[in-house]
């Protein structure tokens, strides 16, 4: 099983002054969905509200075969909304609207199996609210010797300032056995500098992970204990780049299944293993930024089942 943790919203896209287009949005959402349409077993850990809103989200979670159990919703409250304006390059401003109740809870899985895996990140997975939740779940993962996915997704350095949210962040990176982030979201945590930096950086807090490092049109790159691979991007029609690094991610995830990748076989993957999980990241990503969803098409999804 795979099993996500993160916000679920509703995506309010301006394309132009006269075009708005809603979409169930949300880091852990997009990634859940894109598994889904492959055939993956996807579960995501969430928190909605009991509305007409809320109604559509949950039941889209559905329409994708993702399972929707570990999804709490509230009652007398407001829809979380995210409102995404697209510049001329296709890249989003966001501006974020979550009136949580002020006690949230969180419904967690009793219990996560050997080599399961378990994927989160953003400033979600930084809120003072909600932490004990999200670090007794990847502490269960990790006795469980399930995998850890750690995205940060830190797209704005000033959010990441105070004390215990910088004490977050380093538990979130120690946890993971794979580190996902752009080259945005690293300058951010720990100020400009090239892969090899950033890579240094996240060796001081977790000497063993994989570590994955997007740059958009400048490609990608993985680092292990002794391997290094690179891969350029595809050139693609841009449309729109909100969800590119989620399905990225969830390419990671994807290649893992397909290449029946267990925890103990993370410190030994060689060159080749990597390149696959590089490529199916690309391929997800490429797909998401041809269109206005935030997931991997259904056409692309059934050519991966079907190959």
């Amino acid at each position: 099983m795979i099993y996500t943790l993160g916000e679920s919203l509703m995506d309010l896209i301006f394309e132009s002054d006269s075009k708005i287009i809603a979409k169930s949005g949300g880091s852990m959402l997009n990634l859940s969905v894109s598994l889904g349409r492959c055939g993956s077993k996807v579960s995501l850990v969430s928190e909605f509200v009991e509305d007409l809103i809320g109604d559509k989200v949950v039941n889209f979670h559905r329409e994708n075969n993702v399972d929707t159990k570990y999804i709490n919703r509230y009652v007398h409250n407001k829809s979380p909304l995210a409102l995404a304006v697209l510049d001329e390059d296709s890249i989003p401003t966001y501006s974020f609207y979550k009136p949580y109740p002020e006690k949230r809870v969180l419904k967690t899985p009793a219990s996560i199996k050997k080599d399961d895996i378990l994927v989160f990140g953003s400033f979600y997975s930084l809120e003072e609210s909600i932490h004990n939740y999200i670090k007794g779940l990847t502490e269960m993962a990790n006795s469980s010797k399930a995998i850890v996915i750690y995205d940060p997704n830190i797209r704005m350095a000033h959010k990441i300032d105070s004390e215990q949210t910088k004490k977050y962040l380093i538990e979130n990176l120690a946890a993971a056995d794979i580190i996902k982030g752009s080259n945005e979201d690293f300058c951010n945590i720990f100020g400009n500098g090239d892969d090899n930096y950033f890579v240094s950086e996240l060796r001081k807090i977790n000497p063993e992970a994989i570590i994955f490092i997007t740059r958009g049109s400048e490609g990608a790159r993985v680092f292990s204990k002794d391997q290094n691979c690179y891969i350029s991007a595809d050139s693609v029609k841009l449309k729109s780049t909100i969800g590119a690094g989620d399905n990225f991610t969830a390419g990671i995830v994807y290649s893992i299944k397909k290449q029946n990748i267990a925890k103990n076989d993370l410190a030994h993957l060689d060159s080749n293993a990597l390149m696959k999980m590089l490529e199916y990241g690309k391929g997800f990503s490429s797909n998401v930024c041809t269109s206005y969803e935030n997931y991997i098409s259904k056409e692309f999804a059934n050519s991966l089942i079907q190959n």
